[in-house]
């Protein structure tokens, strides 16, 4: 069967179909910028600059300062620290944010949301430089699709969530999807060669505890490759240039973000959707803690 296993919650909780129509939606564009997802970066921080705005890299938060129970900047690992004027503004995880503040203020209700707060199904990728993209057979010839998933089954996708469940790792029939950007933009491969992200999708939680991803993770990318070679037999080794393996663990410790390796904002459940996203009751930009501001005085128009 071929289809993306990507709603990134167990298919027997309710609302899953509401992934699909992102899917159908967006897909085969998400990612897919033109001179790569970089390019982005560097155009938006221009356009900060221009607006007369400072950017500082390398600047990991520790902390949130608070004065007269509200929020007025943020404290620094460098030992430096900056105030706000208009507001204080962060795109930490919250599961990282509420321990930047004592936890009394920010209140029990926010505490209890973050707390039961659930990574959803968590990513496995492996990063290819490849001569070849993906070749799938079709009537008359072969498929290179951009985007791409494959399940065996509908039983492999009710399996999911048990295998979560108890920490195991499918080596025979993993959930993955491939995505091959050097199809749709030639630049981010050498001229005729190509890169191929294989994305499955493994526990974090192994019942051996999360650092046995260290051991295990080379054998369970050979494990997705050589799955993925069943429907794409031309990825031989000699295809194959170089890859770059990152585990569920990995990705959380490159990007604090990635929090148990969840790189889509978390289990996409009704639980976490709309309203009740990141957690009830804050789904807007305000925080539990007040932003001290220091507002100048707005001008009277003169026909008042």
């Amino acid at each position: 069967m071929l289809g993306c296993p990507y709603p990134l919650q167990p298919v027997q909780d309710p609302m899953t179909g509401r992934p699909r129509t992102f899917l159908c939606t967006s897909s085969e564009r998400a990612g897919h910028c033109e001179g790569w997802v970089g390019a982005l970066t560097m155009a938006l921080a221009r356009f900060i600059e221009a607006q007369g705005g400072v950017i500082l890299t390398n600047k990991w938060i520790k902390g949130l300062i608070v004065e007269n129970g509200k929020c007025t900047g943020v404290e620094c690992k460098d030992g430096s620290s900056y105030r706000g004027e208009k507001a204080v503004l962060s795109t930490i995880h919250i599961k990282h944010l509420i321990d930047m503040a004592p936890r009394e203020l920010w209140g029990q209700d926010f505490i209890d949301g973050v707390d039961t707060w659930k990574a959803g199904l968590t990513l496995f990728e492996t990063n290819y430089a490849s001569t070849e993209p993906p070749k799938y057979a079709v009537a008359g010839g072969t498929l290179s699709p951009v985007h791409s998933g494959v399940m065996v089954s509908a039983d492999r996708v009710l399996r999911m969530s048990y295998d979560y469940a108890r920490g195991a790792v499918n080596l025979e029939n993993p959930s993955i999807h491939a995505i091959c950007c050097s199809i749709a933009d030639p630049t981010r491969a050498p001229a005729g060669m190509h890169t191929i992200k294989i994305v499955a999708y493994h526990p974090y939680e192994l019942k051996e505890g999360p650092q046995h991803w260290d051991e295990i993770k080379d054998q369970v990318s050979d494990a997705n490759l050589k799955f993925l070679r069943r429907f794409a037999p031309n990825l031989t080794d000699d295809k194959i240039l170089a890859r770059i393996v990152k585990s569920p663990f990995d990705l959380e410790r490159m990007n604090p973000h990635n929090w148990h390796g969840s790189c889509h904002a978390g289990g996409s459940g009704p639980a976490q959707s709309g309203a009740m996203r990141p957690v009830p009751g804050w789904a807007q930009h305000r925080m539990p803690i007040p932003v001290c501001i220091r507002r100048e005085p707005r001008p009277i128009p003169a026909d008042r």
